[in-house]
């Protein structure tokens, strides 16, 4: 089981039986049979001239099916490595396909038994074979695998990005779905920056497409989510990589692909750690042991329980169940061959040494991780607070404080890009309460010229000319204040509206349901919320664009407006998420509502301009109990219901 914090390869730890499959789907298509130099690696090159290989017989594709079929027989890694290495000579004068295809299976008994430079050269050796020949799948295969290899050895993508544009390239020329999606799926970890960010997205988009038109399985589809969430959590959203993390594990979950739920646990954990959702966090570990204990046949599974449980502890600030965690972890780290978490797990573990005052410890692991091979990979956090680390060990105080200080500037600039995104639908909300402020002043002002216009009128008793420019004066100023009362309406109603479905936005949501819960709980009345989103919404943006997503969005508060009373409260708090405040309701009157309107949009098809689409809801209901404290802790419950709707398949109402 390999697992990648950033730019990974997907579905790695199932690769041995992926690759395998897609070999028995080469073989469905006839290959040029071709006169060749031999290629076996050991021997040295002849010329054509020199020497002419025999054509392949019918006996040498029996003979890769037959060792195929040996091969599925042996469990061992190093008995199956040492099976093939006896057969190697016995392919010199096969089919140069069929020599590509042992190199391939070479090459997985290679890497499964830590070989990586030997796997390396048998994929190059494939490469070196199949270059001069037609295009082919198995030639695309050889260059994406041989950039893992290169990935798992350097982590740097200068160093395995070449190979995988290449195969993509090739792929393009090629009328091979699989193969295409497999190459843009891989090529798309190339484009995580800031600045190629869209380019990733573009080429998972392309992979979407063409996963659904062809229909590809659950674990297909499930890659391209993983991928999609890798891009997002490289440019710091999140949230949206979480979402998509969650897709992708649901999907292999389906299919009880252990290894790769495994990996998207782990991708979950360090999302949530992102921000700060601990309960979130809490989850994911505990599946993560849950799996580790169930399956024990994948070694390295509990490694990396023990390695995330530690780095969450480390974050939540609980150092000492950190401490206990990344020790175990190291303990383990026999059972994997990832050398990048291995050191990752180190670094942790110094800095909480040192948050526990074991100094001497945190001295020792913290110069393990500066001269570990992965220490200019690993994230900068961690670089810096572990290089102020060792320089405060050897005494250099000046380099350790302003390291530190550089670490915490970086932390700024990196949260503040993060918030970003959020800071400018914030300041759209402020920017509308700034304008009824402003009129508000307005109104004061035109009040206190009123009443000195008034004072002097009364004080001077001026010609009956100067009382009619003075009435004059008087309407005009009237109409202005009628104006200024009617601006104040309208800014007042668009900072309480959301935009685009004309109910209430989140702000004035929480503001109301506050003073509902404080009444509720005044006088001791029953209170209910709902908190419900679009199924699979990112999947209509995708498939129809983002247009009809917000119609989408529209028709389900249009929707929902029909199942609320004049006294209860419809927001939307987020992109296709509803928040219904119900007061004087109890759990049953509650969850008959969140049926009612579930059962009004399942059933209902949506016509947006020449489209009929059908789509779901899934609602999480909560009440108001004795011991609620605020508004906030019924919206996490009905938060965890809405959760468990998720992961129970969707169009389904939890109360929590």
């Amino acid at each position: 089981m390999l697992i990648h914090s950033s730019m990974n390869k997907l579905n790695a730890s199932n690769k041995p039986i992926v690759i395998l499959i897609m070999l028995l789907c080469i073989m469905s298509f006839s290959f040029p049979i071709l006169a060749n130099e031999a290629n076996n690696p050991d021997a040295s090159p002849v010329s054509k001239k020199e020497k002419s290989k025999p054509k392949p017989t019918e006996q040498s594709t029996t003979d890769i099916n037959q060792l195929k079929l040996t091969l599925s027989s042996i469990e061992l890694a190093d008995e199956k490595l040492a099976f093939l290495m006896e057969k190697k000579s016995e392919t010199a004068y096969w089919d140069v396909h069929q020599q590509a295809e042992f190199y391939v299976l070479l090459a997985i008994e290679q890497e499964a038994v830590d070989q990586l430079d030997n796997a390396y050269d048998s994929y190059s050796h494939i490469v070196s074979m199949l270059e001069r020949e037609p295009i082919s799948d198995l030639l695309v295969i050889a260059y994406i695998e041989r950039s893992f290899i290169k990935y798992l050895q350097t982590n740097v993508k200068a160093d395995y990005c070449p190979d995988r544009e290449h195969a993509l390239g090739l792929a393009r020329q090629l009328n091979s779905p699989d193969t295409l999606v497999k190459a843009l799926t891989q090529s798309a970890f190339c484009y995580a920056d800031v600045d190629i960010f869209e380019e990733g997205l573009s080429r998972l988009d392309e992979a979407l497409m063409l996963a659904k038109k062809h229909q590809f399985t659950a674990n297909r589809q499930a890659m391209i989510y993983n991928s999609t969430g890798a891009i997002y959590r490289a440019n710091g959203l999140h949230k949206y990589a979480y979402e998509y993390f969650r897709e992708a594990y649901n999907l292999w979950r389906s299919v009880d692909d252990h290894q790769d739920v495994f990996n998207m646990l782990h991708n979950m954990v360090g999302e949530s750690i992102k921000v700060s959702d601990w309960e979130q966090a809490e989850i994911a570990v505990a599946g993560l042991f849950d799996l580790a204990r169930q399956h024990p046949e994948f070694d390295d599974f509990m490694f990396f329980a023990h390695h995330n449980a530690g780095r969450s502890y480390f974050f939540k600030q609980d150092f000492q169940r950190a401490v206990e965690h990344l020790h175990s972890a190291l303990q383990l780290k026999a059972q994997t061959n990832e050398t990048f978490f291995i050191d990752i797990t180190i670094g942790y573990l110094s800095l909480s040494y040192m948050q526990q005052n074991e100094v001497d410890k945190a001295f020792e692991m913290a110069s393990q991780f500066i001269h570990s091979n992965s220490y200019q990979s690993s994230p900068k956090f961690l670089q810096t607070s572990v290089l102020a680390l060792d320089k405060f060990a050897q005494k250099d105080y000046q380099n350790s404080f302003n390291i530190l200080l550089t670490s915490l500037g970086n932390e700024r600039k990196t949260y503040a890009s993060i918030m970003d995104k959020d800071v400018i639908y914030s300041s759209l909300e402020h920017s509308a309460k700034v304008a009824e402020y402003e009129v508000k002043i307005l109104e004061n002002q035109l009040s206190i010229n009123l009443l000195k216009l008034k004072s002097e009128i009364d004080k001077q008793q001026i010609s009956k000319l100067s009382l009619t420019v003075t009435a004059l004066i008087i309407a005009v100023l009237l109409v202005m204040m009628a104006f200024l009362v009617q601006s104040r309406r309208f800014f007042k109603r668009r900072s309480q509206t959301d935009y685009m479905t004309g109910i209430s936005n989140r702000r004035y949501t929480m503001e109301q349901g506050n003073k509902l819960f404080a009444l509720a709980k005044k006088r001791n009345e029953p209170l209910a919320v709902i908190i419900f989103d679009i199924d699979k919404f990112k999947i209509i943006n995708d498939t129809y664009g983002h247009a009809v997503g917000d119609l989408a969005i529209k028709a389900t508060a249009s929707k929902a407006r029909h199942w609320f009373k004049k006294s209860d409260i419809l927001g939307r708090i987020g992109g296709e998420e509803f928040l219904l405040i119900l007061p004087n309701t109890d759990l049953d009157q509650a969850v008959e509502v969140a049926e009612r309107l579930r059962i009004s949009i399942e059933q209902h098809q949506f016509k947006f301009n020449d489209i009929t689409l059908e789509f779901t809801i899934s609602l999480g209901v909560s009440i108001k109990h004795d011991d609620s404290d605020n508004l906030a802790q019924m919206i996490k419950a009905a938060d965890a219901g809405l959760y468990k709707a998720k992961n129970s398949g969707r169009n389904q109402v939890f109360s929590a």
